[in-house]
């Protein structure tokens, strides 16, 4: 208990710091946090503290420790996370990407981030989603989507229950700069205003910094050089203490062309010579180098996991269902723990299939699929096994408490399908269960033979209900 506390008040403190914009103080607490779920073997303080750390280091401008912090949390994920750890690697691995400068790859995952966002209603993800998905179209020329994609992210930044005002600077500073990207100067002059009149702004030096640079090309755009200059030679100073090389790029390269009208030509000589030796550092830097290889290694790691799930669902699929409840039967026979198996269909799905079509039979597929997954246990496996039937493998629980564990489960995906906007009627499941505690089991088959003999027995006696093999 002394520890969650401990951990919670972590939490409070990292909460503090960031929304004072003091990212060097998030770190410092982000760090504490690590240790304590290191040490308590909390793998969600653990999953938690390698984000905010990754995120963090962003915004201070050490690549390296972002680029670490990313690996960590995908492997953490791999091993231990959920679908919103999933959605939150998927926003961490873009930033590999977009260092990578790989768009295709970043739109990707910033798609599936987005999904997983919706699905789960959480806005805050939709609207970070959005952003970026507006900052990648910009730079790929795409500026009527951009556009579309940083008035979502307003929107959805200013829904109910979000209530985080960096999400709406970030949407409208990247609003500004599709805007202006369509030469829409009143466009961007309504979000320009917007943000001067929020008083938290410093609070945000990354922001600040782009502010400037929209500011320079928002002059620029209505022919006003020496402001724009001035705002470019201001973003130049703020970039220089944060290390974003591309930004640097291309304020120097904006700063030239405005030099050659405005400045003397020693003074010329001088910008010139700053751009000359950005690039060397540009090319010395090992961040692309580093970037690449983290990507190559993040593909590798999801291309192997991909091996295991199922393409419809996101869930394990049959083959990793049956070689790890191999496992956990052979390590029984020495552990002398418990392992259940329940199997479970959906009722009726023929019957919706025929009447509403097969596309929504998927969707119903998808909706047991995703509830379930949202109510078992992380160390459960869930797959798909073939077809509506799905079998969640537990360890360690009894039988009786599997089966009332399997009756909420049942009572849940009622209860909430009978609400849902896709589903056009409520969803009941059949359900069957066995252990290996009644008889020796020494593979998955032996285990799911019974449990499916019970859900036959379900079926039989009228559906929707829990049955268990005794």
């Amino acid at each position: 208990m002394a520890r969650e506390n401990e951990i919670t008040a972590i939490y409070s403190k990292i909460n503090g710091a960031r929304n004072e914009g003091r990212y060097d103080l998030v770190i410092k607490h982000a760090e504490n946090l690590l240790n304590s779920g290191l040490s308590s073997s909390n793998n969600n303080a653990v999953l938690s503290a390698h984000y905010i750390c990754a995120i963090s280091h962003y915004y201070t401008g050490d690549f390296e420790k972002v680029l670490f912090h990313i690996e960590e949390h995908h492997t953490q994920c791999v091993l231990h996370g959920n679908r919103p750890d999933c959605m939150r690697s998927y926003y961490l691995q873009y930033f590999v990407s977009s260092f990578a400068l790989d768009y295709d790859r970043g739109q990707k995952l910033l798609e599936d981030m987005l999904s997983i966002a919706i699905e789960n209603e959480d806005y805050s993800y939709v609207s970070m989603a959005y952003n970026k998905l507006s900052l990648l179209h910009n730079k790929i020329e795409q500026y009527d989507q951009a556009l579309e994609f940083a008035q979502l992210a307003v929107s959805f930044a200013e829904m109910k229950g979000v209530n985080r005002e960096i999400l709406l600077i970030r949407a409208h500073l990247h609003l500004i700069e599709s805007a202006i990207n369509l030469q829409n100067a009143p466009l961007a002059m309504t979000s320009l205003d917007y943000l001067h009149q929020l008083p938290t702004m410093n609070h945000h030096p990354r922001e600040i910094a782009f502010l400037e640079i929209l500011k320079g090309r928002f002059y620029d755009l209505i022919g006003e050089p020496e402001k724009a200059f001035h705002f470019y030679t201001m973003a130049k100073q703020r970039e220089e203490k944060l290390k974003d090389y591309s930004l640097l790029k291309d304020i120097q390269q904006k700063r030239i062309v405005l030099a050659e009208n405005l400045c003397s030509f020693d003074e010329l000589a001088i910008i010139q010579k700053e751009y000359i030796d950005l690039l060397h550092e540009i090319e010395d830097s090992q961040l692309v180098k580093a970037a690449l290889e983290l990507q190559i290694r993040l593909q590798g790691s999801s291309n192997q996991t991909s091996e295991n799930k199922d393409y419809l669902t996101g869930i394990y699929n049959r083959k990793y269902l049956e070689e790890t409840t191999n496992l956990w039967l052979t390590e029984a026979k020495t552990t002398n723990k418990s392992v259940v198996c329940i199997v479970f269909d959906i009722d009726n799905l023929k019957t919706i299939n025929d009447t509403y079509g097969h596309l929504i039979g998927d969707e119903a597929i998808k909706f047991v699929a995703h509830t379930s997954i949202n109510e078992i246990r992380k160390e459960d496996v869930l797959a798909r096994f073939g077809g509506d039937e799905f079998v969640l493998v537990m360890q360690d629980i009894s039988l009786a408490n599997a089966k009332r564990k399997a009756t909420l489960l049942a009572g849940k995906i009622e209860s909430l399908s009978s609400t849902s906007d896709v589903i056009p009627i409520p969803i009941t499941i059949s359900i069957g269960l066995s252990d290996n505690k009644m008889r020796s089991m020494n593979a998955f088959n032996d285990l799911f033979h019974l449990a499916d003999l019970a859900l036959y027995k379900a079926k039989k006696n009228g559906k929707n209900q829990v049955v268990s093999f005794i």
